[in-house]
């Protein structure tokens, strides 16, 4: 299997998941990794693209480079034959990598990706990269409205993917750790619940842990995820809201909902979360135990109030913190997206995928029994 890679043009923060994912698949199965760095001569590349694309543009053709605010990549040449090329692409200027990556169609048997967010408003501006997904036979997608807008372009149906988390990684399972950090927050956060927060660090002497830099750059995906593993479990909550509860998100999602992938690793971790749950049913799906979030809403004006309601109800918690921690080994690890794909394009399902799900079933039991019944399946239409 051929898999192609980012992780050498782009180190941003919220992509390490994608890289984690990209790990995993290649513990899980026969891989060969082609993670091309930058172009030569990226600086002086830079007035060459902007000017090619903009050329192209105004002539109506499709652009054949990222924007030149964007890394290139080096051109590549595929060696052999790949019963399968796999991709995630977060980003539509990403596709144009194809261009220089010579032979990846004429040499996989099936190429399939994962697109982890598109909405259908920004479509149409990007439709000249979104076309390069005719040459797909499957494209899974985690935002699933633009599949109709995405399809009109030549894509093969897209078929709508959760994204997942390395279970075993964040679960509080076999060693538990203490919760020693009321509350940890990472990446978008409410500025009125932020605001609280800090006041309740001076007035309560509440643990509070968040970030400071945001688009930051992380040179190690695999130390990054750790830390946000140990992090999550030794918290006690940790935020999670609607993307559109930030108001200003609408103008890039045009109104759609999408999960988050913070969802996942939180409860994953056994943390609580505290924020909303998006409306789609895909949330449902995926997160159907109760007090899978615990509301606090995005513009709530008394947060010290909805805190202290939640000190006197610790059994509540504690379910929803083991419902996560099953559903996250049983549903959510990356073992269960990627068997998904390889049972979609008819492919056998190696034997280190079985090995995993058998350590994440082992995993599961240990997690501490509750007082009543917290059957997680094993599967879901989710998963």
């Amino acid at each position: 299997m051929l898999l192609l890679s980012q992780r050498r043009l782009q180190t941003a923060k919220h992509l390490t998941m994608v890289y984690e994912f990209e790990d995993a698949v290649r513990a899980l199965d026969d891989v060969q990794l082609v993670a091309p760095g930058p172009a030569p001569h990226a600086d002086t590349g830079v007035v060459a693209r902007r000017l090619m694309n903009g050329g192209l543009s105004r002539a109506g053709l499709p652009r054949r480079s990222p924007p030149w605010t964007q890394p290139s990549m080096r051109p590549t040449t595929v060696a052999g034959h790949h019963d399968l090329f796999f991709a995630v692409f977060t980003d539509a200027h990403q596709l144009a990598h194809l261009h220089r990556l010579k032979g990846w169609r004429e040499r996989s048997t099936r190429a399939v990706c994962f697109l982890t967010e598109v909405w259908s408003s920004a479509v149409e501006a990007d439709a000249d990269y979104y076309s390069l997904l005719s040459q797909f036979d499957a494209v899974y997608l985690f935002t699933p409205q633009a599949g109709p807008a995405l399809r009109a372009l030549g894509a093969p149906d897209p078929v709508f993917l959760p994204v997942g988390v390395d279970a075993a990684l964040f679960a509080p399972v076999p060693r538990a750790p203490q919760r020693v950090v009321d509350l940890y927050t990472y990446g978008r956060t409410s500025p009125v619940v932020h605001r609280q927060l800090l006041d309740l660090v001076d007035s309560r002497g509440l643990s509070y842990v968040y970030d400071t830099t945001f688009q930051a750059k992380v040179p190690d995906h695999v130390e990054h995820r750790a830390l946000m593993a140990n992090l999550l479990q030794r918290s006690g909550a940790s935020l999670a809201h609607r993307i559109n509860d930030s108001g200003h998100r609408l103008i890039r999602t045009g109104g759609e909902e999408s999960l988050s992938s913070r969802y996942f690793e939180i409860s994953a971790a056994g943390a609580v979360v505290l924020g909303s749950r998006p409306r789609t049913p895909d949330f449902g799906a995926c997160f159907d135990w109760p007090d899978a979030v615990v509301e606090l809403p995005y513009d709530c004006q008394d947060v010290e109030a909805v805190l202290e309601e939640l000190e006197g109800q610790r059994d509540r918690l504690e379910r929803a913190r083991r419902h996560g921690v099953r559903a996250g080994l049983l549903r959510h690890d990356w073992v269960h997206r990627w068997r998904r794909i390889l049972e979609d394009a008819g492919m056998s399902v190696p034997d280190r995928v079985r090995e995993r799900e058998a350590l994440l079933r082992s995993l599961a039991d240990q997690v501490p029994a509750g007082s009543g019944a917290e059957q997680v399946p094993a599967h879901s239409d989710a998963a």
